[in-house]
């Protein structure tokens, strides 16, 4: 296979974007965020498309929406490739919903896509046309992406896990101990007959249970088997009968073909009857136009009025009944009087609530409890504000004192420390002072908060005898003595309210349904009307009196049709008997010979044949009429010989579904041995040839240093040591020297799997190569590019420059 050219109309970045490759090696060389993935991926998805592995729905991977295009470009691309010498394009729409994937083969123009095979879900996988495997085969095999910075435990794990199942069984989705494990669950939900509650064990049962109630019914069937035994000698006869009856047709038919001699005579019967019927359908031609359709019309019309009579009888009833309860109803009368008195007491009953609920807020915001704390401290301050006055007048007077000795001590001069007591005693004054000042403000302030609240209490208190007075008066309007008697006074008048209400209501809609019944019998009366002027328009038009004519008239429409078309026939038959001839060219044309001819096949006489016909219909007739007894007979016995029969066949099916479970249980069985033994061939055969391949590569790659690999059953690979030949585990080698040995594995089983030259599509696979490394495996690479077109994403300059060093051809395609 070569892959030819990749266009992405609409791809992640990519818009119309076109990539040509070449035979050989192909560097696509670009940096970090170019599109290389992209790219790399974009051929995953052209093959493949993005869909969530092992499930039947079409559900998608995350890189579907990663590669929706940036822009609204359509999400869509073509890919063009060589295949067994052939050109193919696949054209793929990836938009869901509007998913559509073609693939052409380009040589011939031919549309292939109906033997594409989908794969799981529903969008088509070309991949598994092209390549001869499934998407996980192809990325872990010549698809392969960059392992990223995975520890090198985990990524020769990770190898290691994603391909066992492939070389075991050739598909990833196969898993030989699922399989063994799947055949045993299989066999297990067969069960035995020791398992009562699996399929088997219930069939056996089932079968045991038929045949007791088989045995049950078998006592009766000798009288239902003679009759069963005439149905069948009957049936026989009849076939007998049906086979003589073919066979002298066929006879007649070979004598119409030799009696064209005898055309002339027959011409001259069909033209009699032709006449016949003709003067026949003169006498019928007045009924010609009776119409089918006015007949039904009629009927329906005549159905329609018979209806309506039904209609209007039924609506007078009504009406009588209805105008009875008016009438009984006016005579008792309905007058609204409690109506404006409810409305009244309602008022004044909401009002007495609102009323008790003003009064119970009063209470609940009643300020006694503040008027005490006011009080108290009110009295508190007080007590402070006359302990502050009488320190205020002690300081001031010590102040002035010790001012006056100051003004002595300098008047004498005699310096003495008593300005100082003059400053101290001056400043607590002062601050005294200050506090008295402000404690008299606090108190005048409590002293008219309490005076506020004695007055709006005793306005509160107005307010509440006032309230008693009211609710006093309102009870005393309706004679009531509290508020229970006076809801429950008001409660009676609303039910005696309703009640009255629905009266008014219910004589107000039989009013309304009086109308209506009146309107309905009008409109009935009406319909029944113009049906009957259409139904007599139709009589008149069709000259008959009623139905019963119309119907005699449209039999004899009937005749006169039949006698037409009878008519039209025979004259068919005239003309195709006489073809181009005239009756008087035949009695020209024959003359003598008219009787020899007839002689001529005398032993084959049609009329003795048409006899003979006539007699075998006979005896097919009478057949039948015995058959159908013999059929009644078995009517009446054959309920329970119907039930053997649907025994007889449900014993069938029951032992032939035993036998199938018995040998779904056996092939199961076998097929786990099989896959058992033949997993263990594989694994005996493949592993040293994998040992082989991947030793044979892995010596060229590391030039060398490394040419005896060893692959276990179950792929875990060792080395060993080519010095001191001791094994060495994987995981003890360095990720680059991991990489090649995982490379050369993949490498190894592809070329094992399939003969076919397959691509190579590696992205920056060789990251934890250094330069030894990477210098041998581009000059492998280099090797094979002879053989298998090689397609290479990097984001380095490095496989370049080995590339050039070796002086190999390559297609140089950059991204930018």
């Amino acid at each position: 296979m070569l892959l030819k050219e990749l266009n992405l109309i609409g791809f992640g970045k990519f818009k119309n974007k076109n990539i040509v490759l070449k035979d050989g090696i192909n560097l696509i060389y670009g940096e970090n965020e170019a599109g290389k993935s992209t790219l790399h991926s974009f051929i995953d998805g052209m093959f493949y498309g993005f869909l969530k592995r092992n499930i039947k729905r079409t559900d998608y991977l995350p890189e579907y929406e990663k590669y929706n295009p940036w822009t609204n470009n359509r999400y869509a691309g073509i890919i063009r490739f060589k295949y067994n010498g052939k050109f193919y394009r696949i054209e793929r729409n990836f938009t869901k919903g509007e998913e559509n994937t073609k693939v052409l083969d380009e040589t011939t123009g031919v549309d292939i896509t109906k033997n594409i095979e989908a794969g799981s879900g529903r969008v088509l996988q070309p991949g598994i046309h092209f390549f001869g495997f499934n998407t996980r085969v192809f990325s872990n095999t010549i698809f392969i992406k960059q392992l990223g910075t995975k520890t090198d435990d985990k990524l020769a794990a990770e190898v290691t896990e994603k391909l066992i199942n492939v070389t075991t069984t050739l598909d990833d989705n196969i898993s030989v101990d699922k399989a063994i494990s799947e055949l045993k669950v299989r066999m297990g939900e067969i069960g035995t007959d020791r398992a009562s509650t699996k399929p088997y064990a219930k069939n056996l049962r089932d079968i045991e249970r038929l045949q007791e109630e088989k045995s049950n019914i078998l006592s009766e069937k000798d009288a239902y088997q003679s009759y069963l035994e005439e149905k069948i000698r009957l049936n026989n006869n009849l076939e007998i009968e049906m086979r003589n009856l073919s066979r002298l047709r066929e006879k007649l038919l070979k004598v119409e073909i030799l009696e064209k001699a005898r055309t002339l005579e027959e011409a001259k019967i069909l033209s009699d009857e032709i006449a016949n019927l003709n003067s026949k359908i003169d006498k019928l031609s007045s009924y010609a136009n009776i119409s089918m359709d006015q007949y039904k019309e009629s009927i329906n019309l005549s159905n329609a009025i018979d209806f309506i009579d039904k209609n209007i009888v039924q609506s007078k009833f009504e009406l009588e009944n209805i105008e009875n309860r008016l009438q009984s109803m006016d005579n008792e009368g309905y007058n609204d009087i409690y109506g404006k008195k409810i409305e009244e007491i309602s008022k004044d009953y909401n009002y007495y609530e609102e009323l008790e609920e003003e009064k119970n807020t009063i209470f609940y915001n009643k300020e006694d409890n503040k008027i005490e704390f006011l009080k108290r401290d009110y009295k508190e301050l007080k007590g402070k504000s006359s302990k502050y006055k009488v320190i205020q007048i002690f300081s001031i007077i010590l102040a002035v004192i010790a001012f006056g000795a100051t003004i002595i001590a300098i008047i004498t001069k005699k310096y003495l420390p008593i300005g100082i007591l003059f400053i101290v005693f001056g400043s607590i004054g002062g601050y005294y002072t200050n506090k008295v000042n402000n404690l008299k403000y606090i108190i005048e302030d409590i002293s008219r908060k309490i005076e506020d609240i004695y007055n709006r209490e005793k306005e509160k208190q107005s307010r509440i005898e006032e309230i008693e007075k009211l609710k006093k008066s309102l009870l005393e309007k309706y004679n009531t003595t509290g508020k229970m008697e006076f809801k429950k006074l008001l409660d009676r008048l609303q039910i005696e309210h309703y009640r009255q209400k629905e009266q008014i209501e219910l004589y107000n809609e039989l009013k309304i349904k009086r109308e209506f019944l009146l309107d309905r019998i009008y409109e009935d009366e009406f319909n029944k009307k113009q049906n009957l002027i259409t139904l007599e328009a139709i009589f008149t038009e069709n000259n008959v009196r009623d139905i019963q004519e119309f119907n005699y008239s449209l039999d004899k429409r009937n005749m006169y049709e039949q006698y037409i078309r009878e008519s039209e026939g025979k004259k068919e038959i005239l003309r195709k008997v006489l073809g181009q001839h005239t009756i008087e060219d035949l009695i020209a044309e024959l003359g003598n010979f008219y009787l020899d001819i007839n002689n001529s096949i005398e032993d084959m006489d049609k009329n003795q044949i048409k006899y003979q016909i006539d007699r075998i219909n006979e005896n097919i007739s009478d057949i039948k009429i015995a058959l159908r007894g013999a059929e009644e007979n078995l009517n009446i016995l054959g309920k329970d010989m119907e039930r053997l029969v649907v025994i007889e066949e449900e014993i069938e099916r029951k032992i032939k579904y035993k036998e199938e479970l018995e040998n779904k249980y056996k092939s199961l069985e076998i097929a786990a041995q099989a896959i058992e033994e033949l997993s263990r061939d594989i694994h005996s055969q493949f592993t040293p040839e994998i040992n082989k391949k991947v030793s044979k590569i892995v010596e060229k790659i590391t030039e060398g240093k490394y040419n005896n690999i060893k692959i276990s059953e179950s792929l875990n690979i060792s080395v060993e040591n080519p010095i001191t030949r001791e094994i060495i585990d994987i995981n003890s080698l360095s990720g680059g020297t991991i990489d090649q040995l995982y490379f050369s594995l993949r490498f190894g089983i592809i070329n094992s799997m399939v003969d076919n030259k397959l691509p190579l599509i590696l992205d920056d696979c060789f990251i934890q190569y250094d330069d030894s490394r990477l210098k041998n495996i581009i000059e492998f690479l280099t090797d094979i590019g002879n053989e298998r077109q090689v397609i290479l994403f990097t984001c380095h300059n490095r496989e370049k420059k080995a590339l050039e060093d070796l002086g190999a051809k390559f297609n140089l395609i950059n991204l930018k």
